[in-house]
């Protein structure tokens, strides 16, 4: 049984990288200033994956005019965090409510102010990531789940949209009581904890355990599949908030790493793609709109219409195999069998439009 699960099968659309809920003390313009500048700064991380971008000069003057990036905002007030909850004899774990200040920003400056310097667009056609926790207290093992964990799935939810992540939690119904224990998920290696992941069909598969001590803190391990390689690491923590940012940290800083792409030029006169598969005006409208909106393609610029088949000068940033993956994670354009193409242009990308 393989350890490992496939790349690139069922990445998703994630929504709202450019919006963002800060939570606020008031409704002044004082507050609004610094919930805007935390705002853009947390957007400025997730489109780019870099969690140490805010050191850059470039970006710190950004910030300084942060109210300039806005598109619009509101107020609007949410339950407060589970784990910041009034605890009282009279209503124990309800949560207090929280003022937000709900920020939507401007995704072509903040896509420019990237660029500009220097620093790596990442799209939001992002992998998904199924996340499996263990949780011990005690004598007993449990898989954390929202009935018992509320504050672990809240910390996980609050924390993938902190970085952007895609991500996917096991539905914890008989056939996975079946597939996996919990004693198989504590070894965080165990073949049935891959195969019962295997149901969930995610591009990537983070793994967890984690031990509640009886002074509070939470100390475990994390082990994260993907692309064919295994990372493990440690994580201790006072909070459920703070153990499960570790993970998401990690995993977002490991996935930016191969899909975040740098404004650097693949080739200085671009790259030549033949896409096959254009019988109409339609198809080809759609094609071209779609490798445009490719997040590493600054421009497609058609060379030639030849029958069913148009080839592509692409003039895009970051590496060869970054724009081949961002083709696989889009799932628009197939690739064809290397050698098929007869003609006279030096053909880098060989790929077919599927007709709808």
């Amino acid at each position: 049984m393989s350890l490992f699960f496939p790349l690139l099968t069922a990445a998703e659309q994630v929504d709202g990288l450019y919006d963002i809920a800060v939570p606020v003390a008031s409704q002044s313009s004082q507050e609004l200033r610094r919930a805007t500048r935390e705002g853009l700064s947390t957007v400025f991380v997730r489109v780019s994956g870099d969690a140490g971008l805010a050191q850059q000069s470039a970006i710190k003057a950004a910030l300084k005019k942060a109210t300039q990036y806005t598109r619009q905002f509101r107020y609007e007030t949410r339950p407060g965090l589970v784990w910041q909850a009034d605890k009282t004899e009279d209503k124990p774990d309800q949560p207090t409510e929280q003022l937000y200040a709900v920020i939507e920003f401007e995704p072509k400056l903040v896509d420019a102010t990237l660029r500009a310097a220097g620093l790596p667009l990442w799209s939001s056609n992002r992998p998904t990531v199924l996340l499996w926790l263990v949780v011990a207290e005690g004598n007993k093992r449990r898989f954390a789940n929202a009935e018992t964990d509320a504050d672990i799935i809240q910390a996980i939810i609050i924390n993938a949209q902190r970085r952007g992540l895609a991500i996917k939690l096991p539905t914890l119904d008989l056939e996975d009581m079946v597939a996996v224990s919990t004693s198989q998920l504590w070894q965080l290696n165990h073949p049935k904890a891959n195969a019962a992941a295997e149901r969930y069909q995610a591009d990537t598969v983070l793994f967890g355990r984690v031990s509640l001590l009886t002074n509070g803190e939470w100390l475990g391990s994390w082990q994260y599949n993907y692309a064919e390689q295994r990372q493990s690491f440690d994580a201790e923590a006072m909070a459920a908030n703070d153990y499960i940012a570790v993970a998401i940290d990690q995993v977002a800083q490991l996935l930016a790493q191969q899909y975040a792409i740098a404004p650097v030029n693949i080739a200085d006169n671009g790259v030549l793609l033949r896409l096959s598969g254009i019988d109409d005006f339609i198809n080809y409208a759609r094609a071209i709109n779609y490798l445009e909106s490719v997040a590493a393609v600054r421009h497609a610029n058609v060379l030639s219409v030849e029958g069913d088949e148009i080839i592509v000068r692409l003039v895009a940033d970051g590496l060869l195999t970054q724009l081949e993956q961002s083709f696989a994670l889009d799932k628009k354009i197939q690739p064809q069998i290397s050698g098929s193409y007869q003609g006279d242009y030096d053909i880098v990308l060989d790929y077919f439009w599927p007709s709808s």
